[in-house]
């Protein structure tokens, strides 16, 4: 099965592969082995008590949070007596007579009560009527806040939290310590996973098979979905209760969601894996893919196995890293269960962490660094000034000017500090090597540690310092977020920062990138703001293509003003030689469409096409693509087909369409000789341009430009680039996935500025259709079934208040094509809506 997918096994990180009593013996050693787990240092319990009623859960949750007691149904009254608040949660439901007299006992002791539900199933009436008894509810689903809410007395407070991890519970101590490769994946009993959702699940097991590292299955006692007969050879009875123990050994776990279209309905495996030092494997959730771009959405078998057979070590410990920050950053139990009790009255606040830099003599490079971290600026002071300030900070974070830092850096270093218990953590210098072990006597550099609280004494420099870490108990955590500095280098910056003036020399330097690297294919790729997605979306779906060596990839900014992607840029920069970038001035242009052009003038191959940074390449399509279009010279371009993921997937046909619609113009060769007005024939059917590879002398000849600030060019550009082919050829394979559902992006953000954002596009293209004799066929066969499958259901999710400007702005855009008789039902409605607007609009400003 590996060589039919055209897996070779070679990764680096899958080395070889264990199964059956091998793979028991090592996990039993290393389970053996296994260190305590250990609070965080820098989060400790709350001086307070929180009795618990009925639902152990929330004691598994919220542990070390603060003094959690569990309130016996027997002797209730003693539960309660020195508690601030009580917790309940939907298991409480279960014990209907003892919680009615808790909940007496609450109102007697004017203590709040606090329903916190951590899952993702809808509640069932029994608990939406306990909930409705407590005074605030909490959930981890806006879907399950909305049904409490519709549910609850009115004064009853419905928020939404993060999904909580205990330190106590999950943390990646003592994990990297597997010789062999593991992969596992534990199954829920009673999981009620889709048709859909087990297609996906089967590539990522059967992808996992094929390429080599040892699997690991836990059915769980009578799961909903059997295993296949295929996966009985990697199913082992490992306990449940085993699995966060399991989940530290792993490299990666395997994560099914029974939910896909939701942006907070998803399986808290996904969180708990992270917290436990683990990459994650995953079927497709919407939320998932918005706020956790390192974890691997699967999208075949092929791409499973790719992914794995590509992924190189570092990778595999940076995306390791960059979970284990973020959910130790926003989902630690700690600052849940402070942010819940706060908003139930109770005074659980802790002042924020304070860090201070400290260095040899100032350095503008180090300044402008620490200033820019994610977890906020850090003042940066020589050690004078730190000695002196000694009882004003939390955090002492030796630096130097012989390293760069990452804008997170400081963040690595707080969550570190708040999952272990170890008062100084340290960074590897080799991002590759293992880590996440304590050590007694550290040698490595000082410029890579933060002490949390140091004594006064050893504030007096590196020499006291040094002497300490060699004798004092330190976390060696990863080797992400710094670099060395190159001498004489004052600071990093992206290899072409350019603007104006300065486009003919980074053209220059393009155009010699491109010859000495002998590269074929440039990959534009657009950004703003959107780095980890760009790093592990886009950019990683290149890396897995045969062709990425061949590839001239130009990472084209937007004006980025965020820290992390730019520096996330530089790295790609420095790490790959056949990557290059662009930056325009600070601040965005609207849309895609400015850095697409700029890629387009600035492309020096024979060949271009494009990737949208939060999208991925799939299928070894480019690879495919560029064959064909290179065996074959008289195409000007070469099309295959787009995935896409809403709530679930879908495969666009583009391939199909376009061969089987111009089935009378294909040539000896297979290629489509394109008719006159094929738009025509086409119906206007939108595809877009990240499926295509193009001969780049002849797009840059037609002199396009994609309207700038708009939304849905891409589909426009390749109207045009159909219209003006002489040549073209279809591929039957996917080449790229597109996610439908991002938040906060773009095209996803439905305001009046989303359909402002389509007058430039639209404007353009009427004006475009009316040069090339078309605009009286798109209104035809185009125009209104776009304005009512696509424009109007946008329109009907707009904010009541927002309707009339949104309506505006459509009513201009549907303007530019001139008159047109409307007939559809929701089309002539949403006209009569818009006048009747107007004449309230114009009576009320009289």
């Amino acid at each position: 099965m590996l060589e039919s997918l055209g897996v070779s096994a070679a990764s680096p990180f899958l080395g070889g592969r264990l199964r059956g009593a091998d793979l028991e013996t090592e996990l039993a050693d290393a389970l053996a082995d296994l260190p305590c787990l250990e609070p965080g240092i820098s989060k400790p319990a709350l001086d307070l008590t929180v009795a618990v009623f009925g639902d152990e859960s929330l004691h598994t949750a919220f542990r070390g949070s603060a003094d959690l007691t569990e309130i016996d149904p027997f002797d209730w009254e003693a539960g309660v007596q020195n508690a601030q608040a009580i917790m309940l949660g939907p298991r409480s439901a279960r014990s209907p007579r003892a919680r009615g007299k808790v909940i007496n006992a609450a109102r007697e002791l004017s203590l709040p009560l606090i329903f916190t539900d951590l899952g993702v199933d809808a509640p069932r009436p029994d608990q939406l009527t306990l909930a409705g008894r407590c005074d605030h509810i909490f959930a981890v689903s806006e879907e399950n806040a909305e049904r409490y809410r519709s549910t609850a007395p009115r004064g009853t407070s419905v928020g939404l939290i993060a999904s909580p991890i205990s330190p106590l519970h999950r943390s990646p101590v003592g994990s990297q310590r597997m010789t062999h490769p593991l992969v596992t994946y534990f199954q829920h009993a009673g999981a009620k996973l889709g048709t859909d959702v087990v297609e996906s699940l089967e590539w990522i097991l059967d992808g996992v098979a094929a390429a080599g590292p040892g699997l690991l299955i836990s059915p769980g006692h009578r799961p909903e979905r059997p295993l296949q007969v295929r996966h009985w050879p990697y199913a082992q009875d490992w306990a449940f209760d085993r699995s966060a123990e399991l989940d530290r050994l792993s490299d990666i776990g395997v994560v099914a969601h029974e939910i896909s279209g939701s942006q907070t309905a998803f399986s808290a495996r996904a969180i708990e894996l992270q917290a436990s030092g683990s990459m994650v494997l995953s079927t497709y959730n919407q939320g998932i893919n918005s706020y956790y771009p390192q974890i691997h959405v699967a999208n075949s078998t092929e791409d499973v196995a790719t992914m794995l057979d590509s992924l190189e070590i570092k990778d595999l410990r940076r995306n390791q890293s960059d979970g284990l920050r973020q959910v130790f950053t926003e989902n630690h139990a700690s600052d849940v269960f402070r942010h819940m009790l706060e908003h139930a009255g109770v005074s659980a606040t802790l002042s924020p962490t304070k860090v201070l830099a400290v260095v040899e003599e100032h350095d503008d490079s180090l300044l402008a660094e620490m200033s820019a971290q994610s977890a906020g600026a850090v003042e940066t002071v020589t050690w004078h000034e730190a000695w002196e300030r000694h009882g004003q900070y939390d955090v002492l974070l030796p630096v130097s000017s012989g390293h760069h830092y990452s804008p997170t850096y400081v963040a690595d270093h707080l969550a570190a500090l708040s999952y272990q218990s170890a008062p100084v953590v340290t960074k590897h210098s080799d991002p590759s090597a293992p880590g996440h072990v304590h050590t007694e006597a550290h040698t490595g550099s000082l410029a890579l540690t933060a002490w949390w609280c140091p004594e006064k004494a050893l504030v007096v420099g590196t020499r006291a310092m040094h002497r300490q870490l060699s004798e004092t108990r330190v976390y060696l955590a990863d080797g992400f977020g710094h670099r060395e500095r190159k001498i004489g280098q004052s600071r990093r910056t992206p290899t072409l920062l350019a603007a104006g003036d300065d486009f003919d020399k980074v053209s220059a330097e393009i155009g010699r990138t491109a010859k000495e690297g002998n590269l074929q294919l440039s990959v534009v790729v657009p950004i703003y703001n959107n780095g980890p997605h760009l790093r592990h979306k886009a950019f990683a779906s290149l890396l897995r293509s045969s062709a990425f060596n061949e590839m001239h990839v130009l990472l084209v900014s937007d004006g980025s003003t965020d820290p992390l992607t730019l520096d996330i840029i530089e790295d790609l920069v420095e790490d790959y030689p056949n990557v290059s970038s662009f930056h325009h001035s600070r601040g965005g242009s609207g849309s895609a469409s400015r850095p697409r052009n700029t890629g387009l003038d600035l492309a020096q191959t024979p060949y271009v096409t494009y990737l949208d940074p939060d999208n991925e390449a799939i299928d070894n399509g480019y690879a495919q693509l560029y064959e064909q279009i290179r065996a074959h010279p008289a195409v000007d371009f070469v099309l295959g087909n787009m995935s896409q993921w809403a709530k679930r997937r879908t495969m666009l046909p583009y391939a199909e369409v376009l061969r089987e619609l111009f089935a009378d113009d294909v040539d000896t060769e297979g290629n489509i000789s394109v008719p006159q007005r094929a738009l025509e024939s086409l119906r206007f059917r939108p595809m877009g341009i990240q499926t295509v590879i193009a001969r780049t002398d002849w797009l840059k000849s037609l002199n396009l430009t994609q309207p700038v600030g708009a939304v849905g060019q891409d589909s426009y550009f390749f109207q045009q680039m159909l219209h003006y082919a002489t040549s073209v050829r279809t591929v039957d394979v996917g080449v790229h996935t597109y996610y439908m559902v991002v938040s906060n992006s773009t095209v996803n953000t439905i305001n009046p500025n989303y359909f402002k954002k389509y007058l430039p596009l639209d404007k353009a293209r009427a004006h475009w259709l009316s040069q090339v004799g078309l605009l009286e066929a798109y209104k035809e066969q185009r125009l209104e079934s776009f304005l009512v499958s696509w424009l109007l259901p946008k329109l009907r999710r707009i904010r009541e208040d927002e309707w009339y400007e949104a309506a505006e702005n459509l009513a201009e855009l549907l303007n530019y094509y001139g008159d047109y008789r409307w007939t559809q039902p929701t089309a002539l409605d949403f006209w009569d809506d818009l006048r009747r607007a107007r004449a309230h609009r114009a009576k009320s400003e009289r």
